[in-house]
Formats: C-alpha cells, sequence, structure tokens
C-alpha cells in the first residue's frame, strides 16, 4: 500500500469514528442528551489541558444527608469545560489542602481524558502517605470529576465510557438511617422508617455506628430497634442491620442469628472489623441464611481482593467518594466478578456521589439489588440547592440523570462563591 492510500485509510477512519460518536449521542438509551458545541467535542481537542485544580465546601463541607455540607472538586480546562467531583472525608479543609497543595501540582499541564495515567500518577506520588483515608478520599473527588470531565468533552455519560449499560438505569433505593450508637431515639427511628416506606421504599437500613472502640457494646440496644422498625413497617419490607465494626465475630453470629430468625433481617453490613478480614469469614461462614456486605473502607483493590478471599462477604460495599474514585471502583468491581460476588455501593455523599454511584451501577455486570439513600431531602435546604437539576428519586427507585458526564449540572457560580 502507498503513502497515499495509508492516508486515504486514516482519513477514512479517523471521519467513521467520530461519526460513530455523534451517532451514539444522538439517541441516547436514558433520553435525549444535550449536543455539545463544536469547541467542546473531541475533535481538535487532542491537546486539552488542565490549567487548575479547585475544591470548595458549600454547606459547611462535612457530612452526609439532605442539609449536610459537601466537599466538591472542579478539574478546570483551556477550554473553558470543567468536571465535577465529590469526596467524602468530611474535612473539606484537610481534603483541600491534598488536592489543591498536592494533586494539582501532578495534573495541571496534563491531558484530562488520560483519566488512568493520572490516577496513577495522583496515587504512587503520594502513597508514601498512606494508601487509605486521606489520599483515596480526595483522589476520588477528582478521578470522578476527571471521568464527569471526559463525558461533557465527548457529550456522553460516563456510564458509556465504561463500556455501555447493563441495566435500565434504575435502581431501587434503600433507606438508611444512623442511629448515633442508639442516641436517636426508638421512636425517631420508626417515624424515619414509615416515612421511606410511604414514600415507595421497599427496603430499610438501620446503621448501629458502634466502631471498633465500642466492641460489643453492653447497652446493645439493636434488637429494640428492630423489633419496633419491624412491627411499624410490616412483614414485606427487607430490613437491614449495618454493625459499623462494632462486634466481634462469636458476638457478630450471636445477634445476627437473632436478627434474622426474630425479625428476617436478611442483610448484615460491616458486623466485624474491616481491619480483620478472617473475623468476617467466620460470621460469613455462620450465617447461611444472610447476605453479609462488607467493604465500605475499603481504599482500593488490593483491599478488596483481600476482603473477598479472606472475609468471604456476600456482597462487596466500596464508596465511589472513599475508594479512589471511578476508576478503582470499576477495577473492583471485576474483581469481585471473578469471585460471583456483586457490588452495592456504599452511598451517603448527596447529588455527586449519587449520580457517580449510578453511573458506574448502570454500566456493571454485576450489580446489587439496592443503592443507599441517607435523606429524600431534595428541596432549598440541601445540596441540591447547588445545582440546575436533581437526581430523580420516584417511589422509592433512583433513575440514571440524563445528559453528558455524571448527569448532574452544577451552579457553578453558586458553588464558587460558597
Amino acid at each position: 500500500m502507498n503513502e497515499s492510500s495509508q492516508n486515504s485509510r486514516r482519513d477514512f477512519l479517523k471521519k467513521s469514528a467520530l461519526l460513530g460518536v455523534a451517532t451514539s449521542v444522538g439517541s441516547p438509551l436514558f433520553g435525549q442528551i444535550p449536543r455539545a458545541t463544536p469547541a467542546a467535542t473531541m475533535a481538535g481537542k487532542a491537546d486539552l489541558k488542565i490549567t487548575d485544580v479547585k475544591v470548595y465546601t458549600p454547606g459547611g463541607g462535612a457530612g452526609a444527608g439532605g442539609g449536610g455540607g459537601g466537599i466538591f472538586v472542579e478539574v478546570m480546562t483551556d477550554a473553558g469545560i470543567s468536571g465535577w467531583g465529590q469526596c467524602s472525608g468530611g474535612d473539606g479543609v484537610l481534603m483541600r489542602q491534598f488536592i489543591e497543595g498536592r494533586f494539582k501540582r501532578n495534573i495541571v499541564g496534563e491531558n484530562p481524558l488520560a483519566i488512568r495515567k493520572l490516577w496513577d500518577l495522583m496515587y504512587y506520588e503520594h502513597h508514601d502517605l498512606g494508601p487509605s483515608g486521606t489520599l483515596s478520599c480526595a483522589l476520588s473527588g477528582v478521578d470522578i470529576a476527571l471521568w464527569d470531565l471526559t463525558g461533557r468533552v465527548l457529550n456522553v455519560p460516563i456510564y458509556r465510557l465504561l463500556g455501555g449499560n447493563f441495566r435500565d438505569g434504575s435502581v431501587k433505593a434503600y433507606g438508611s438511617i444512623g442511629t448515633n450508637r442508639w442516641g436517636m431515639t426508638v421512636e425517631e427511628c420508626v417515624r424515619r422508617s414509615v416515612e421511606f416506606v410511604e414514600a415507595g421504599f421497599g427496603c430499610v437500613k438501620l446503621r448501629w455506628q458502634i466502631r471498633e472502640h465500642y466492641l460489643n457494646p453492653i447497652d446493645d440496644r439493636g434488637l429494640e430497634y428492630v423489633a419496633a422498625v419491624r412491627k411499624a413497617v410490616g412483614d414485606k419490607v427487607v430490613l437491614m442491620v449495618d454493625g459499623n465494626n462494632g462486634y466481634s465475630p462469636q458476638r457478630a453470629i450471636s445477634m445476627g442469628l437473632k436478627y434474622y430468625e426474630k425479625y428476617n433481617v436478611t442483610y448484615f453490613e460491616d458486623p466485624t472489623s474491616d481491619q480483620n478480614v478472617e473475623a468476617l469469614g467466620m460470621v460469613s461462614a455462620a450465617l447461611d441464611h444472610v447476605y453479609i456486605v462488607a467493604g465500605e473502607m475499603c481504599y482500593t483493590k488490593w483491599q478488596i481482593n483481600d476482603l473477598i478471599r479472606f472475609g468471604k462477604p456476600d456482597i462487596i460495599n466500596p464508596d465511589v467518594c472513599k475508594s479512589c474514585g471511578i476508576t478503582e471502583m470499576d477495577r473492583m468491581a471485576t474483581i469481585a466478578q471473578l469471585y460471583q460476588i456483586q457490588m452495592q455501593p456504599h452511598s451517603t455523599m448527596q447529588t455527586i456521589g449519587t449520580a457517580a454511584a449510578l453511573q458506574l451501577l448502570a454500566a456493571l455486570p454485576n450489580p446489587a439489588e439496592f443503592l443507599e439513600c441517607t435523606s429524600m431531602d431534595m428541596g432549598p435546604n440541601s445540596l441540591y440547592r447547588f445545582f440546575h437539576n436533581k437526581i430523580r428519586l420516584e417511589k422509592g427507585v433512583f433513575y440514571l440523570p440524563e445528559g453528558p458526564g455524571l448527569g448532574l449540572e452544577p451552579n457553578a457560580d453558586l458553588i464558587r462563591r460558597s
């Protein structure tokens, strides 16, 4: 083949690839996606560069739920296009210092579409500071923003970048209620549970929030709360209990049996310390009729692999705002698939965090049945006040937001002023 023929073939393939992108975004699965302007398409943007990375803490930068604050990350480019992410961790000051003081100098000047290269750069350059916690939460925010930005540049939702859809764009939500180690009254716990059920939720989770340093609490009131909630919501509602790492394996087995046999609690999350995967393995082996859920504190693919091999959970639940972002969560899902285990993301970060989890679930071959919902509040006091649109939640079902990237449109000016 002569040089002229080779060039013609290259031109044809290049034009065909661009045509394929344009055709696919014209008839998306989840509704009409707004077309990008020519300046925001891939054509002519191979040299796109990151110009800045910023962290914002609207509403205080802490906590989950409807009225709490958020830790948002903006990755800016020389084309005037930004991507948005969200961090967990509850400490906006620490996230800002880590991202703006460290990650920024790693990725400014780089092409934001090279997501996996940038992930490696940020993770391994700072690995000595600890591979979990601050590093992984900070990396999560930037990584989600890079996926959002890439989707905006290509004018496609993130699930398409991950290989396309495996589900129809919806997932059942479960109502998640934190009792603050039974500091919440039984009456309030029942009221909130009933509120979720009346809104159409078919599943409710009660979180004890014990933690390792209150191991096997003497004043354990878990059965009292479960009994009251089961009586109030009836037998058809699925009940979950989250031990929040507060039991020894022997105590977890004992409590898990009582929850199941007395009140048909069929999901038991984090019954033992996340630092002791062998202990979880003992619980998993003993509770045959209960789904054991774990992985919220697994921040990397290596940790999730050890958890699956030795802890033997039925479902893994890493958090996209903690576990190094969409890039690493996608790898974790692949590892879980090897063992025929499903992923049910932990998801307490409203807005961007929920959207990122939905985008990921849409593309996974091994999603679990539910996604966490800590609050139905999408009103003017919630984090949604910083966005032009909301994630659709109807009768206990989340629907994937339409549009490129995450599908959420931040009110950038409002966030930047916050």
